[in-house]
């Protein structure tokens, strides 16, 4: 129950945390990681780790997107990451979508 009620509230604690983030100490940039707590949260309350860890991935690969092209300058050849989310699907498919033949 709890962990139900933590989870529908993380999208408006972590707008409230970026917001005054944001207006407080003019830290915008930094105060978008605060969005990163709803699959983090997601992760910890999982009942089942290693599938939150597979439905975390294209999270994951946004991050490394990002740090490509914000960092090192390579948005046109990072963009192939994203290529990685069917492939990763495709080999460790949710055992909850399995067709029942």
């Amino acid at each position: 129950m709890m962990k139900t009620r933590v989870r529908q509230a993380m999208p408006m604690i972590s707008v409230l945390l970026f917001l005054s983030t944001g207006f407080i100490y003019s830290e915008w940039m930094l105060g978008l990681l605060f969005f990163l707590l709803i699959p983090l949260t997601e992760l910890i309350l999982s009942d089942n780790f290693f599938l939150s860890i597979r439905n975390l991935f294209p999270v994951a690969v946004v991050i490394v997107f990002l740090v490509l092209a914000l960092r090192y300058d390579y948005a046109h050849p990072g963009w192939l990451v994203f290529l990685l989310i069917p492939i990763v699907e495709t080999l460790f498919p949710d055992p909850k979508k399995r067709n029942r033949s």
